[in-house]
């Protein structure tokens, strides 16, 4: 499921009923490892997340815990159902105003729209396919 949304001047956005049904009255937005975009986890998801880190050494947990909930931020949808997306988080992601939210089952990405544009056409379809032989699906 994708959609277009956007950001209003306080960094609100509408987040879709559909994806309020699935993550919650709360969940957490992280910056994304991987990359230029944010990451929303439901309850579930954000403590699996710090679980998996759990029994890995200090100097491989620490720093990106550190990255990853350090800089997140806690989200509960208003009556409208906006969420609040504060400026650090935003400035990582380049969001300024339109973006393309990305559901993939219990977590789902927050990008600029532009910036999701770029990577699809940089990234493309015959890379997809080389990934999807490699996880053998």
């Amino acid at each position: 499921m994708r959609g277009e949304y956007t950001v209003d001047a306080k960094g609100r956005l509408n987040f879709p009923a559909k994806l309020r049904n699935i993550f919650g009255d709360h969940f957490y937005i992280a910056k994304s490892i991987y990359d230029k975009c944010l990451i929303v986890y439901n309850e579930k998801s954000w403590t699996e997340f710090q679980e998996k880190l759990k029994d890995k050494p200090q100097e491989i947990a620490m720093p990106i815990l550190r990255y990853v909930v350090g800089n997140a931020c806690e989200a509960e949808p208003d009556k409208q159902g906006r969420i609040a997306i504060t400026q650090h988080l935003r400035d990582f992601a380049g969001i300024t105003s339109n973006i393309t939210i990305v559901s993939m089952g219990d977590k789902a990405e927050i990008w600029d729209t532009e910036l999701l544009r770029e990577n699809e056409e940089e990234f493309g379809q015959a890379a997809i396919m080389k990934l999807a032989k490699k996880a053998e699906i």
